[in-house]
């Protein structure tokens, strides 16, 4: 079988034109492998992604003090190491073939060179990956919420002195985003924004409300947590040159979590008006915002992946002793 009817059969694909999959069947390979043999490994650099075609394979987690923990098994038409084609990050979890397993291999170099060159079927690709891995910020942020701690009492802080912006566009090149935009994005990104400060406690999402837009924080920090149910649970915490409110914003969704300013902070709001405008650009600028928010997804992935990792691997240390007592 071709590669382009091998691509036909691959979810993300469903909807795409005869040639935006022929265009896809130039920028990938084909790769076997036999029972028992891992495709991917935890720890490993993250450089690419397996379209699965034929087989199924299991998707592991090794757990701090040992064993495994089971995520899920994907089959024909599914995809694994999706976080490979976003950002290069470290494998957070390991994926064993169970059966002989037929893949298409994405490869990031490949396919970002590509995307540079402005070819859309690549554009559209790398825009699926992003919606699915949204849906898996949503899942895990409901297993965490459903299973981590109450996060400490917040103490009522007072507001926001109001004293005079610094010159926060000249601090932007400072922030981790800032490679992806590039000195001409940058100016955009303050051109489309409103500068926004935000006090300690203070609410800048709501949880369950409609997406707004983002906000980069170019100082203090945001916390994201679940306020849903009493007592709050807090998960990640985003410093400067992360932004708050993916992934509703780009599922123009309700917000999944709340976004609460943990300190006294300095945000710059970019409308959904704005954000829906510049997304769908082909200039520079649009090309370092999807840059940018895709290593954020990713990263944001791994981190919580990690944390519930970490917190199943205690579970199952401190039932061990119980036992052992």
């Amino acid at each position: 079988m071709t590669t382009l009817k091998l691509l036909r059969q691959f979810s993300l694909c469903e909807n795409f034109s005869d040639e935006a999959l022929l265009e896809l069947s130039q920028l990938c390979h084909a790769r076997r492998f036999s029972a028992g043999t891992y495709l991917l490994r935890q720890g490993d650099v993250a450089r690419d992604a397996y379209a699965i075609v034929a087989g199924e394979v299991a998707v592991l987690r090794s757990l701090p003090g040992g064993g495994e923990l089971p995520l899920g098994e994907v089959g024909p038409g599914g995809l694994v190491g999706e976080l490979g084609l976003l950002a290069d990050l470290h494998r957070v979890t390991s994926t064993r073939a169970l059966s002989e397993v037929h893949t298409l291999v994405f490869e990031r170099a490949t396919l970002m060179a590509a995307y540079r060159m402005g070819r859309p079927a690549v554009r559209d690709l790398l825009w699926a990956v992003l919606k699915r891995v949204c849906a898996q910020l949503r899942q895990l942020a409901q297993q965490l919420l459903q299973v981590l701690p109450a996060a400490a009492p917040w103490s009522p802080q007072p507001p926001l002195v109001q004293e005079p912006l610094f010159d926060y566009a000249r601090f932007l090149p400072l922030l981790p985003c800032a490679p992806a935009f590039g000195p001409g994005g940058l100016h955009q990104l303050v051109a489309l924004s409103t500068a926004r400060p935000c006090a300690a406690g203070e609410i800048v999402f709501a949880a369950e409300a409609a997406a707004t837009g983002l906000a980069l924080v170019v100082r203090g920090a945001v916390e994201t947590v679940g306020m849903s149910a009493a007592p709050t649970v807090a998960l990640q915490v985003f410093g400067p040159g992360a932004w708050c409110g993916l992934p509703a914003a780009l599922d123009r969704d309700q917000q999944g979590v709340a976004f609460r300013a943990r300190e006294d902070s300095l945000l710059l709001v970019l409308s959904q008006s704005d954000l829906d405008s510049a997304w769908l650009g082909r200039d520079d600028f649009a090309a370092g915002l999807h840059l940018a928010v895709a290593e954020q997804l990713a990263d944001s992935v791994l981190r919580l992946v990690n944390r519930l990792a970490q917190h199943i691997g205690l579970q199952r240390a401190q039932a061990n002793l119980g036992h052992a007592a």
